[in-house]
């Protein structure tokens, strides 16, 4: 039987497969329906657990082997045979229909492997696995389906991230499943049990390290300093950052600026920004607020006017100011 991976975990609520096929282009998918189906078989019993690497010379006989031979405890076991890419041999495909045409009662089988080409998808072992068992094949997920994703992964680990917060950690991520994920677990270290975030709880509590750049980059564009503010960006471009992460601070104090109001701001902030609205009238911080959404919009490549990180280093150099100081305290 086919299935998708967000079909799994309710198909292990019931009777187990004898058989589990379990590949795709999501490694991340896979390792965490392989987890599943060894949970819900050390539930239903299957204690002892065998596994095997099916390399380049491998017996398949072994399989043969293992399916007849009872357990030294007489408990039910797990075999786990991890197959690669998928692109199997005669022997190997002789072996699995052989097993699949008539599993054993007290052995189930887990079969693991990484992204199967065309010809593995339609060879005639996947088809005997998927009649008798089930076949979990992973593929990428779409863009579109991601935030959703996100948002049930985060309720396993007792959050709940509303849409707009979903949505900003899969920019983030920028579509990389593993990183998703290790943001997820970040965000549930970080905040309390039961805690709902939005965008901005989401931006507030990620990337430590990314954060401290960020508001370096945010309070050297509010001093005019350049040669810091350029620092503070190559450093988040060569960390891997995405130009979001800065773009939302620089927005939120540009917002400040325009409202007039520092609320929540530490001390020194306050005065700073008091000092920077005072620079240049409000339509000027409006004007920024305008670029600012453009900056987002080719963030997202829907925009125009280039690279996003080139038009945020042009944003934050506008805040600034063309009378900017350098570290040393110069006029520049």
């Amino acid at each position: 039987m086919p299935l998708r991976p967000e079909q799994l975990a309710s198909a292990l609520g019931g009777s187990l497969a004898p058989l589990y096929l379990l590949a795709g282009e999501e490694p991340l998918l896979v390792a965490d329906a392989a987890d599943a189906v060894r949970a819900a078989a050390r539930k239903a019993g299957f204690t002892e657990r065998v596994v095997y690497e099916v390399e380049r010379g491998f017996d398949w006989s072994v399989l043969r082997g293992e399916a007849a031979s009872l357990s030294l405890f007489a408990e039910r076991r797990l075999l786990e045979l991890r197959l690669g890419n998928g692109k199997l041999g005669e022997d190997a495909s002789a072996a699995l229909c052989e097993y699949a045409s008539a599993p054993p009662d007290d052995v189930l089988l887990l079969l693991t492997g990484d992204a199967f080409d065309r010809r593995a998808r339609s060879s005639a072992w996947f088809g005997a696995c998927e009649r008798a068992g089930v076949a979990m094949y992973a593929w990428p997920l779409e863009a579109a389906a991601l935030p959703r994703w996100l948002s049930a992964r985060a309720a396993t680990r007792g959050l709940s991230l509303d849409a707009a917060g979903a949505g900003v950690l899969a920019e983030l991520t920028e579509g990389n499943l593993l990183a998703a994920a290790q943001e997820v677990d970040k965000l549930a270290l970080l905040c309390e049990p039961g805690a709902t975030l939005d965008r901005d709880g989401v931006l507030q509590a990620v990337g430590d390290s990314a954060r401290y750049a960020v508001r370096d980059l945010a309070d050297a564009a509010l001093a005019g300093d350049r040669p810091r503010l350029t620092r503070a960006i190559a450093h988040l471009k060569d960390a891997g950052e995405t130009p979001i992460l800065a773009l939302w601070q620089l927005t939120q104090d540009l917002q400040r600026l325009c409202d007039g109001t520092a609320h929540g701001q530490p001390p020194r902030r306050r005065e700073l920004l008091d000092r920077v609205r005072r620079r240049r009238p409000a339509a000027y911080w409006q004007r920024l607020l305008v670029q600012a959404a453009a900056v987002d919009r080719a963030n997202k490549g829907v925009g125009e006017g280039g690279d996003a990180w080139q038009q945020l280093t042009g944003l934050a150099l506008r805040m600034a100011g063309p009378g900017a100081r350098g570290a040393d305290g110069r006029q520049r």
